[in-house]
């Protein structure tokens, strides 16, 4: 039976049992997947987040971490694709306790081998399918509508592409997130800030006249904007701050948005994207946590280096 998708179908199988690894990739080839590999359920989650695999296999032989922990972890995390499915398997039939606390832990089916084999294959081909005209029906949605910024999905699509590039020429390649927010009141001498809808509108607004041609604007969460800046360091990641910031205190002058706005910012970038050994997305990553670690209040600069966050 043949999957019927453009692309052979991408398997990462996480299993610390060097036998048992090779039987999964056997019996997954034969099925016409294309198969990686991890030892390790932390690298799995890792390769999850960054990789577009189409099925997740965690046998329960990992050593650093359990099966039913790297379930959770996608489940629990917004950065995983939750519609990753993920097959737990165990060389032993699973007991009928063991396989519906899988289930509550996230895992789409829970298996023993060879046994129940062709019937999650049978499963696999409907799901995967599903997911393939879910993706192309995603694709169509690339920009906000109400913003005209990019999507989180068309983010996603453009980072690839302008990796790659960047990757070929050698560039410094940088992500800032910005988390807007408006003034709120003042006491004494200080002022107080909050994150507002309509604040955050003005500032979409602003980002889209206002940023480089170079650059690529985009959501990345409810009220959570991204750029992505080709051939800019980090002393130039800085610079797009400040320059973004002076363009929203001249539409407040202009009165063209209402209310003083401050750019929460978080940004991560590499002075050679190749030798560097980091992809676009994990850049994304990064000024988003960058970003978490941005002063919420103050009357100072709100802008954070992920090189500058505490090593844990």
């Amino acid at each position: 039976m043949q999957l019927s998708i453009e692309r052979p179908p991408l398997a990462l199988v996480a299993c610390s049992d060097d036998w048992m690894s090779r039987a999964l990739e056997s019996i997954f080839q034969q099925r016409g997947y294309v198969v990686a590999h991890t030892r390790s359920g932390a690298q799995s989650l890792e390769l999850a987040r960054l990789a577009n695999h189409d099925l997740l296999i965690v046998d329960e032989s990992l050593s650093d971490m359990s099966a039913r922990d790297v379930c959770r972890a996608i489940r629990d995390n917004a950065r995983f694709d939750h519609s990753i499915p993920i097959v737990i398997t165990t060389p032993a039939p699973p007991h009928p306790r063991a396989r519906m606390e899988a289930y509550s832990d996230g895992a789409w089916e829970y298996c023993s081998l060879p046994t129940d084999v062709d019937a999650v294959f049978v499963k696999l081909e409907t799901f995967i399918r599903a997911r393939g005209e879910i993706t192309v029906a995603r694709s169509e949605d690339f920009v906000n509508a109400t913003t005209g910024l990019y999507t989180p999905f068309g983010l996603r699509q453009l980072a690839g592409k302008l990796g790659s590039r960047a990757l070929r020429n050698h560039e410094a390649f940088a992500c800032v997130a910005f988390a807007p927010q408006v003034q709120d009141r003042e006491i004494g001498s200080s002022m107080l800030w909050k994150e507002s809808p309509t604040g955050f509108a003005d500032v979409a607004h602003v980002f889209r006249e206002q940023s480089r041609q170079s650059d690529v604007v985009g959501h990345v969460g409810d009220m959570r904007l991204a750029i992505l800046a080709p051939d800019t360091d980090a002393a130039g990641a800085r610079l797009l701050v400040a320059r973004l910031q002076r363009e929203l205190d001249r539409a407040v002058k202009s009165k063209s948005i209402g209310g003083q706005v401050r750019l929460r910012a978080g940004y991560s970038a590499v002075a050679d994207l190749a030798t560097s050994r980091i992809n676009v997305a994990e850049l994304v990553h990064r000024a988003e946590n960058a970003l978490d670690h941005a002063p919420i209040q103050g009357d100072g600069d709100a802008i954070v280096s992920f090189d500058d966050l505490p090593a844990f």
